[in-house]
């Protein structure tokens, strides 16, 4: 679609005046690679025609073109130009446009409808043609007896129409402008979040280290240590003739027995804490157990 064969009757439409502004306007519509008028509309020759009771109808077939259908022009047809078998083809796919515009998928009822058409072998021809020159790309379904769009041109915007498209845009901006906001504000509340999780995960580390550090001594003083309270229960065999009397063995004290079952059940207490974070510490507890049981057995 070659939107440079409307520079042409720009240059004219300068010079064009009264009837001769209306020959040019028949010259446009008549074209069959001009399908886009509104800069032929702004000009000042041609927005004049409405001033006048003889041209008013050109310049109205000419907004038709720019923005209506052909269902306008059937409207308003006793009072309009007659338009030739090419000028109405033509009409009759922008109106294809304005549909395709407001539907993925269009039904050949609706088509022949507004296109004033009898026949499905006319529209079909006509989807083609539009095809081919570029208004409007798709797929005709016979089968389910529509049309389905793929791609539109667009066409001339109407009185009043720029101003919505502008509020609209305007307000595409400003739900854009909220949810980049609201983006941004639960980008930073993750972040936060991932520090304070770091800062959670090390210190519990730190005390999964402590832990097993305590076990680690614990563990030591149980295995390698003297009991409390126990005497040195070694033989002196240098006189094997005269062995000297086993000493008594000492028990430890209530109070250290006490204690000692304290440290242990403490112990225990900080490995319920840490098996939640870290396997082995869980194995050291089940350990740690049994050395309790030991321990409490030997005392």
């Amino acid at each position: 679609m070659d939107n440079s064969s409307l520079e042409q009757y720009l240059i004219l439409s300068k010079s064009a005046k009264g009837r001769a502004a209306c020959a040019l306007i028949q010259q446009a519509i008549a074209n069959p690679s001009c399908f886009h008028f509104g800069e032929l509309l702004d000009q000042a020759n041609i927005s004049s025609l409405d001033q006048a009771a003889d041209t008013k109808p050109s310049l109205d077939v000419l907004r038709i073109f720019a923005y209506g259908t052909y269902s306008d022009y059937v409207q308003g047809q006793s009072v309009l130009p007659k338009l030739e078998e090419p000028q109405v083809a033509k009409l009759r796919m922008l109106t294809v446009v304005s549909l395709a515009a407001e539907n993925r998928v269009i039904k050949y009822a609706t088509l022949l409808r507004d296109l004033g058409l009898s026949d499905t072998r006319t529209l079909e021809d006509l989807i083609i043609e539009g095809v081919y020159v570029g208004l409007f790309s798709g797929k005709l379904d016979q089968k389910r007896q529509e049309f389905q769009v793929e791609d539109t041109a667009g066409r001339d915007c109407k009185p009043g129409q720029l101003a919505e498209m502008i509020a609209t845009l305007k307000a595409w901006v400003g739900a854009s402008e909220d949810i980049s906001q609201q983006l941004s504000e639960k980008i930073s509340f993750a972040e936060k979040s991932q520090e304070k999780e770091a800062i959670r995960v090390e210190r519990f580390a730190a005390k999964v280290d402590e832990v097993k550090k305590s076990v680690q001594m614990h563990g030591a003083d149980m295995d390698g240590g003297p009991v409390p309270g126990h005497s040195d229960m070694s033989m002196d065999m240098d006189d094997v003739s005269r062995p000297k009397s086993r000493p008594k063995t000492k028990h430890p004290s209530a109070s250290q027995r006490r204690g000692a079952t304290s440290r242990l059940d403490a112990c225990a207490l900080l490995l319920s804490t840490a098996a939640l974070a870290h396997p082995k510490v869980a194995r050291g507890r089940r350990a740690l157990g049994e050395r309790k049981d030991f321990a409490r057995n030997a005392l």
